[in-house]
């Protein structure tokens, strides 16, 4: 304490309290976490909301019905099952395989066009029918959900032995009105199907 004139001042290294000291940090603190906050809230003006709107998803649909196949919940209307089937009768080789359609609605089944990577095969004639099945070529009209079909195909065999050859089908359909096809994995390859002359054949 300084004395001047009789009067008692305080000297100039006071200091408050040190509950106040502490009190006023923690006010601080607050304020400033309390402003970030609000901050980071406010989302900037350019970016787009986190989820797609109405508008948005039509587009996306009409997009992915246009591809190669009518998309139901991202698998295609129609869809290659477990069997298949074969019959040779000479240098012919008739492969077929089941298909489903997989989607909701009927569909209707159209042309078969076989995809042949390697070649050694050429396609004479294809039925919507199992091997070795006569008199049916015609499609079905339609095919139900749920429902399968046979379709088959007789190659003229072209090598000696078929077996590494891959053999593809790719299927026209319309589903809603919409035409689309879809790419059929058939056999990845002949090594498994009996053929006169080859190994296990």
């Amino acid at each position: 304490m300084a004395e001047q004139g009789g009067r008692h001042f305080p000297s100039l290294n006071w200091r408050p309290p040190q509950g106040a000291a502490i009190l006023l940090t923690v006010g601080l603190v607050i304020g400033l976490a309390a402003g970030y906050a609000a901050g980071y809230r406010q989302a900037p003006r350019n970016t787009s909301p986190p989820t797609a709107s109405p508008g948005s998803a039509s587009s996306a649909s009409a997009a992915l019905a246009t591809g190669t196949a009518v998309p139901y919940a991202g698998v295609p209307a129609l869809t290659q099952a477990t069997g298949t089937c074969s019959a040779q009768s000479g240098r012919e080789l008739q492969l077929g395989v089941q298909v489903t359609n997989g989607s909701a609605a009927q569909i209707r089944l159209g042309r078969v066009h076989t995809v042949l990577p390697l070649g050694g095969l050429r396609a004479i004639s294809q039925q919507w029918a199992p091997c070795g099945a006569i008199g049916v070529g015609q499609a079905p009209a339609s095919l139900g959900p749920g429902d399968s079909t046979w379709l088959s195909v007789t190659f003229q065999v072209l090598v000696g032995c078929p077996g590494p050859l891959p053999v593809q089908f790719t299927v026209d359909y319309s589903s809603a009105g919409e035409p689309a096809s879809v790419n059929l994995p058939g056999f990845p390859d002949l090594g498994q199907v009996p053929y006169t002359g080859c190994t296990g054949g």
